[in-house]
C-alpha cells in the first residue's frame, strides 16, 4: 500500500535518510536503526535520531499519541497550573 497516496500525504525530501518526511506532520524525525536485538521477541527497534524537524508555523498543534492496544489520545486543551519554580 502506498500510504502517501492512500492518506493524501505529501512527501518531502529528508536530509540524512532516504525515507521522505511528511509535510502534513508537525514533527518529523530522521532516524537510523542502531539495535535490532529485540525485534524477534518484541518487534522493537532501537533508533538514533539524526535530525528533528518541526513546523514553526503551527502555534498550537493537535498531536495524536498511541497509548497501546489500538487506543489513541488527541492532545487538546491546554491547562496552566501554578508553579513553585523561580
Amino acid at each position: 500500500m502506498d500510504k502517501f497516496e492512500a492518506f493524501h500525504l505529501t512527501p518531502v525530501p529528508a536530509s540524512c535518510v532516504a525515507a521522505p518526511l511528511i509535510a502534513e506532520c508537525y514533527v518529523n524525525l530522521e532516524c537510523r536503526v542502531v539495535d535490532t536485538k529485540l525485534v524477534a521477541k518484541y518487534n522493537f527497534f532501537i533508533l538514533e535520531v539524526l535530525k528533528a524537524w518541526i513546523d514553526p508555523s503551527r502555534k498550537q498543534p493537535r498531536t495524536i499519541h498511541h497509548l497501546g492496544m489500538g487506543t489513541f489520545m488527541v492532545a487538546g486543551k491546554t491547562i496552566k497550573l501554578p508553579s513553585k519554580m523561580k
